[in-house]
């Protein structure tokens, strides 16, 4: 049930929410309103009450008194540039959990990334306490120690060549290099049914990312761990409670960063424009 709305008396029929309805669902007759001819072809986007220059629309509950007005509120050009080229990862974090509120807030947020069609599949795993993920590494180092000691994989494979180094490395140093200390994990799934599951994961864990750095949380990609709960102990990822059905398209480590980086890095970029 979309309960598509239009409030008459803020609606002045500029035809905006015509003309940007991707799946052309919304029509108006001359002296009328407008209104969804086929909620069949919705996508959801809530395009409609985004664009309203008056806020008269209001979809499936969602009203524009609740959204955030972007007049005011869009970062300027040189501080999403210092955002972009600031951001590092954090491979050394402080053991303090962060707040239930504060994870929220950052998953809530990401969930609004694209997604293809409009799919909005994205599902999000996290460890919400720093003893949920202590547990999580200590399972994942004694499996790890067992597979490699059991053998019979192909020493050139590169997965087994890091599992390796890391396994020794937590054995004789105590060194926690796949999840690197952090209080807190975060893996990206979505159902294999919907058109673009692995890049609607990176795309919503990119925005995350951002995000995180603005409020002071530190993130890592994390491919080793992805390693873990995809390719070698599937079983981790279904005890955390990832979908059976879901293809998993990217993993994280997230928490407060025990390292504090004062200046942008310099880069050279490679860059192609065609004219």
């Amino acid at each position: 049930m979309l309960n598509f709305k239009v409030n008459e008396e803020l609606c002045i029929r500029c035809g905006k929410c015509i003309t940007d309805c991707p799946p052309m669902c919304i029509s108006m007759q001359e002296g009328d309103f407008p209104v969804i001819q086929d909620e069949g072809k919705c996508m959801r986007c809530q395009h409609c009450l985004a664009i309203c220059p008056t806020g008269a629309i209001s979809i499936m509950g969602a009203a524009p008194s609740d959204s955030i007005e972007l007049q005011y509120e869009l970062p300027t050009a040189h501080s999403m540039e210092a955002l972009i080229k600031g951001r590092r990862s954090i491979r050394k974090y402080k053991k303090k959990a962060l707040d239930d509120k504060t994870i929220t807030k950052l998953l809530e947020t990401a969930f609004h990334a694209p997604t293809g069609v409009n799919a909005q599949g994205v599902f999000f795993t996290a460890t919400a306490t720093a003893e949920a993920t202590e547990e999580l590494r200590k399972e994942i180092y004694t499996k790890l120690d067992a597979m490699l000691a059991k053998g019979g994989y192909d020493e050139k494979d590169l997965r087994y060549i890091y599992m390796n180094m890391a396994n020794k490395a937590f054995k004789e140093h105590d060194m926690d290099i796949i999840l690197r200390g952090a209080p807190h994990i975060l893996i990206a799934s979505a159902p294999k049914t919907v058109p673009l599951p692995k890049e609607d994961c990176i795309i919503a864990l990119t925005t995350f990312d951002l995000l995180a750095q603005t409020m002071g949380v530190g993130t890592l990609w994390d491919g080793m761990l992805k390693w873990c709960v995809n390719d070698f102990f599937p079983e981790l990822a279904a005890k955390l409670g990832v979908p059976e059905d879901h293809e998993i398209g990217y993993t994280m480590v997230f928490g407060r960063p025990a390292v504090q980086y004062h200046r942008t890095v310099q880069r050279t970029p490679k860059i192609n424009l065609v004219k």
